[in-house]
């Protein structure tokens, strides 16, 4: 999808790295805890429990409250896509000098939540699961834990893109995890997926077109690991245009430099029904749960037909962080569907951070200007004088 086929042959050493490595490579603190679902997945959290200056000051860590944050990776990708570049242009390592406890979440089927109490990852009935489950299952999983670690009763969420559909299903399908949310910041907001542009939007048509064919493989077929993490096959020479025509023209600020770490860190496996319950609700224009078959929608919601979700149940602070340059993410989509299905006085603030790409929101180099300086400013008016974020 991100011009894997075409891109990476350059040699950079954190190519060769895991997330944990990466953070560790930057002089990080960094901790490995494993998450167990109500359904069996065991997920990986990740944990920067605070900055790179702060080892020289660890003496003096307990003086201020370091407010936990989670954040939720996008599709085809795992907790890297916060890390990617050097720490004055990644989110998670930002956030980690700004004063916060991060928590990187990796959802299941990424390369290290590819475990579970019964079932081995070579087992079908393992991926069967959509985003249904990650908002069910994942999230809420990896919020009571981080709050366990930390010792806080709430905490801050971050979403790109897909991230922000298992948020806000989150919070809609579990309400009660809307008083363990204190603000909900969306980067790159999925909104229902109808309307994409450029390259992938041409695939999500064809998509469409096939659908009656894709729930026959879905209802007799199953579901199975869906991954393209090849970023070796071609090498460098068309990644420009292929990456323009599949996610928009990137930023100025997209540093090119960094491109085969980028590559190596995407296509991660995902299900085949995860890659179906984004087209089921890009063709109906609104956010269902996965409609699976008449008989199987009865024994999962009581109706034969898969129940939308109730965004209005949604009771937090949401921050939209969008871009109009964005052709996965069409803002006129996403403002019809946040102004129709939430409640009045939910949505804070829709900031558009122009030019930037849909992964620009995860990769540009001047992102903690142009963004986390936003986040971060909205967040300290959010605390009191005990936190250790200060704008």
């Amino acid at each position: 999808m991100y011009c894997i086929l075409f891109c990476g042959l350059a040699q950079d050493p954190e190519q060769y790295m895991s997330t944990a490595q990466m953070i560790e490579h930057w002089d990080y603190p960094m901790e490995k805890h494993d998450v167990t679902t109500e359904d069996g997945y065991i997920l990986s959290l990740l944990r920067i429990p605070h900055g790179r200056v702060d080892r020289a000051l660890s003496s003096n860590l307990s003086s201020c409250h370091r407010p936990p944050i989670l954040l939720i990776h996008g599709m085809h990708q795992d907790a890297s896509a916060y890390v990617l570049n050097p720490p004055e242009s990644s989110p998670g390592m930002i956030l980690a000098d700004a004063g916060f406890d991060v928590f990187l979440l990796n959802v299941r089927g990424t390369f290290d939540s590819q475990r579970h109490t019964k079932l081995r990852s070579n087992d079908g009935e393992f991926w069967k699961f959509t985003m249904d489950d990650m908002a069910r299952y994942d999230a809420p999983a990896a919020i009571d834990k981080a709050l366990s670690l930390n010792g806080a009763s709430a905490l801050y969420l971050i979403g790109h893109s897909r991230g922000t559909f298992v948020s806000n299903m989150m919070l809609a399908e579990r309400p009660e995890y809307n008083k363990k949310v204190k603000a909900l910041f969306e980067l790159a907001p999925a909104g229902t997926g109808h309307g994409v542009r450029g390259l992938y939007g041409t695939v999500v048509s064809f998509v469409l077109r096939i659908m009656p064919l894709l729930n026959m493989y879905k209802t007799f077929l199953g579901s199975h690991e869906l991954g393209f993490h090849y970023p070796w096959l071609i090498g460098d020479a068309l990644c420009s245009l292929t990456l323009s025509l599949s996610i928009g023209p990137p930023a100025s600020s997209f540093n090119w430099s960094r491109a085969p770490v980028y590559y190596a860190h995407v296509g991660i496996s995902i299900s085949s029904w995860d890659l179906l319950e984004l087209a089921q609700n890009a063709l109906k224009n609104t956010v269902h749960h996965f409609d699976v078959s008449p008989s199987e929608n009865m024994k999962r919601y009581g109706q034969f037909t898969a129940p939308a979700y109730n965004y209005s149940l949604i009771d937090t602070d949401v921050y939209l962080l969008w871009s109009r340059n964005d052709v996965l993410s069409p803002p006129e989509g996403i403002e019809k569907w946040y102004r129709d299905h939430t409640r009045t006085g939910v949505l804070k603030a829709a900031i558009e951070i122009p030019e930037y790409n849909h992964m620009d929101f995860v990769m540009a180099t001047d992102l903690k200007e142009r963004m986390m300086a936003k986040i971060i400013g909205i967040i300290t008016s959010k605390e009191d004088s005990s936190s250790c974020v200060k704008s």
